[in-house]
């Protein structure tokens, strides 16, 4: 055993059920989860074809990267064949429209609203990262009620929840509950 062996993670294999857009595993490192004091999340996912996630705008209380790049790791820039549509603003009502067409990092700083995000075509597989300086966090949104008044509400960050098809396990955003609901 080395006095290091705490610094080292090894990813899992986490198995997904989102769609036929995206391999049926990503991999995740989530802070504080994966190692003891830890301060950094990443996220690992390839998308293979068309698919509209994060439809709603959320905003984070520290900074968050998005990455998008091709696929193909010896080309990354010879591979990326995508239109990917993505929002930004300081104010929900008044964000603006990006189109991401070539490899892209977005820093979203704290308190950014950020999406919907849209992977309106993809030629060929995108690689997207999200990396975010915290181990664990989670993202403000905005609900109206019956009335039309906005208010602002807390979702955990997945690892901070119970899995909801098995209480036994902490939830891995795999996606199977969504599946389940879609059906």
């Amino acid at each position: 055993m080395s006095k290091y062996d705490h610094l080292v993670h090894t990813f899992e294999k986490q198995y997904n059920s989102w769609g036929d857009f995206m391999p049926p595993y990503q991999a995740y490192f989530r802070g504080h989860d994966c190692m003891p004091d830890s301060n950094f999340y990443s996220s690992y996912r390839c998308y293979m074809k068309e698919a509209f996630i994060d439809r709603v705008p959320t905003f984070h209380t520290e900074e968050e990267y998005l990455c998008f790049i091709g696929y193909d790791m010896v080309d990354p820039w010879g591979s990326f064949d995508a239109e990917v549509e993505f929002w930004i603003g300081r104010d929900i009502n008044n964000m603006e429209k990006h189109i991401i067409t070539e490899p892209t990092i977005v820093r979203i700083p704290p308190y950014t609203w950020h999406c919907p995000l849209n992977f309106k075509r993809v030629g060929m597989p995108i690689y997207f990262q999200v990396l975010s300086p915290r181990g664990k966090f989670g993202a403000f949104l905005q609900k109206i009620d019956e009335d039309g008044n906005p208010s602002i509400v807390y979702s955990a960050p997945g690892g901070n929840k119970q899995c909801v098809l098995d209480n036994t396990k902490k939830c891995t955003i795999c996606g199977k509950c969504w599946r389940d609901r879609q059906k």
